[in-house]
């Protein structure tokens, strides 16, 4: 830690005051629970509960007043610092969830002397200053509040365990010492190995980095969530089976052919991960003019999408068919039937029926497999991280080149952490 942090962390010691607020989600509730956190944290505990002096780390049952009056019970958690979320002492009243309540119990909170309302994130940025959390950890709070799918949550849990920690420290250290030699070979050049012997280390630390790089890549397409688009004719069965997978009639759906003239989207999780379902106007020859304006929206969204569900009616022909492939020509194109119930699936092409739901569960899978999955290893946060893997992995790359070709400065101008 350098002077300039160490500096900025005493003057954080010396400043802070006391902090509450409420720690769980505007609304009511069964449960709301305060956190109060700093120097006075038990003096505002004996304001709210006269009296009151709890074990560390147990759940004490408590009648809460403000002036005198009752105004609930609650379980009260005491945490002595440093052994505490913040490192500082952290009191939590896990009270009734009722938002008036809560609000009356922090207002009483802050009329103890040197106690005022925690500003958004400050706990967490507390525990940062106190060496409670580094700052992959506490991005991963934030990720985990905020996540959306299953994969975010497997995603942020895991860096919030330490993951992505252990990862870039299994980077850092090395570099670390790889740095130390080279500047030792500038310093004492008649010591020094030749500079070669130095490439196993850049070799194994670039490796290293292109995989969290691309681990930086997949959790960001994560992040941002997978566009999948359903296409194909007119009465394929397009809007129902986008009925089905939403879980609702958002779509309209009519004999009619031609019914859907926009683009309709929706969200939903798919093997784990937020995905956004697009039903499009359905493809034919001879639509009208406003029809034919939603046809050209079809084929926007299909140059975008990242899996594009091609749904063919039963008894489509070969020329016909070609011709919806001819939409999309690579790797993204997913070939279903439709409509199942009425008439099944050719031998080999998979089958769903929006109608009743047989093969939808069939269809997410491959849906799935043909986004990828957000594995253990994608413990990235997402552009940020990516965008600082990536220029270590570009440094690392100019190194490995230099090393037969450059300077011993050269070389360790590319490694050096400073």
């Amino acid at each position: 830690m350098n002077r300039q942090v160490l500096h900025r962390v005493k003057e954080f010691h010396v400043e802070h005051a006391t902090i509450v607020a409420i720690a769980t989600a505007p609304g009511r509730g069964a449960i709301g629970v305060i956190r109060v956190s700093g120097p006075r944290a038990m003096a505002v505990l004996r304001r709210l509960a006269p009296g009151l002096t709890p074990a560390p780390r147990v759940a004490t049952l408590t009648t809460l007043r403000i002036d005198d009056a009752v105004v609930d019970q609650a379980l009260v958690l005491f945490f002595p610092g440093p052994r505490s979320f913040t490192g500082e002492d952290v009191v939590e009243l896990h009270m009734h969830g009722a938002p008036r309540l809560l609000q009356l119990v922090v207002q009483a909170a802050g009329r103890e002397p040197g106690v005022r309302l925690a500003e958004p994130g400050e706990f967490t940025r507390r525990a940062l200053m106190n060496g409670r959390l580094d700052l992959t950890r506490a991005e991963a709070i934030v990720d985990l509040v905020e996540a959306r799918s299953e994969a975010e949550v497997k995603s942020a849990a895991a860096r919030l365990d330490g993951g992505l920690a252990r990862h870039l420290d299994a980077l850092y250290q090395p570099l670390l010492q790889l740095s130390a030699e080279l500047e030792g070979t500038l310093d004492f050049p008649d010591d020094a190995e030749d500079v070669e012997a130095f490439a196993p280390v850049v070799d194994r630390c670039l490796v290293g980095a292109r995989q969290l790089e691309a681990s930086a890549r997949t959790a960001t397409q994560v992040r941002q969530g997978g566009l999948v688009v359903v296409y194909g004719p007119v009465n394929a069965g397009k809007s129902t089976l986008f009925n089905r997978l939403v879980g609702s009639a958002r779509a309209l759906v009519d004999d009619e052919p031609g019914t859907t003239r926009d683009a309709l989207e929706a969200t939903l999780e798919v093997g784990g991960q937020l995905v956004t379902l697009v039903d499009t106007a359905g493809l034919r020859e001879g639509a009208g003019r406003v029809e034919a304006l939603g046809m050209e929206r079809t084929r926007q969204v299909l140059q975008e999408a990242d899996v594009a569900v091609l749904l063919i009616p039963p008894g489509a022909g070969r020329e016909d068919l070609e011709t919806w492939r001819a939409e999309v020509t690579d790797t993204r194109r997913l070939e279903v039937m439709g409509k199942a119930d009425l008439l099944g699936a050719e031998s080999g092409t998979p089958a769903v029926s929006g109608l009743n739901g047989n093969g939808v569960e069939g269809l997410m899978g491959l849906i799935s497999a043909r986004l990828g999955t957000l594995d253990g290893e994608a413990l990235v946060a997402g552009e940020r991280h990516l965008g600082a893997l990536t220029r270590v992995r570009e440094s690392l790359e100019r190194a490995r080149e230099a090393l037969g070709s450059s300077t011993v400065e050269v070389v360790a101008g590319e490694v050096s952490l400073s």
